[in-house]
């Protein structure tokens, strides 16, 4: 059985296992562990376990965005994957305009 991260309003994971909040890095490290994980909204309890995955890779790369790449090219692509993500969440708003930003490099304003 998988291990259950809830995911809360306030962007916090929330390890249902060892019951304390975890990070997106601690994440990463429990699947790279071999831990199976399934990350659900709180009260909807849509499986997000995808993208919440993606965000904490990215995570990692910017913590170690000293191996060649440069910190403001990975500001910038965790910055638009996760204006991307947050568009998903509210519709698909907004996604073209990501698509945009993450091509040019440029920022686009809200």
């Amino acid at each position: 059985m998988a291990r259950l991260i809830t995911k809360h309003a306030n962007r916090r994971l929330y390890d249902a296992e060892q019951k304390r909040v975890i990070t997106l890095l601690e994440l990463s490290d429990l699947v790279a562990g071999g831990e199976d994980v399934v990350v659900e909204l709180k009260g909807t309890g849509e499986d997000i376990t995808a993208v919440t995955l993606l965000l904490s890779v990215l995570e990692r790369v910017k913590r170690n965005s000293g191996d060649g790449m440069g910190s403001g090219t990975v500001e910038r692509l965790v910055s638009a994957v996760r204006r991307a993500i947050d568009s998903l969440s509210q519709g698909g708003e907004g996604l073209d305009r990501n698509l945009e930003e993450t091509q040019t490099g440029a920022a686009v304003s809200d």
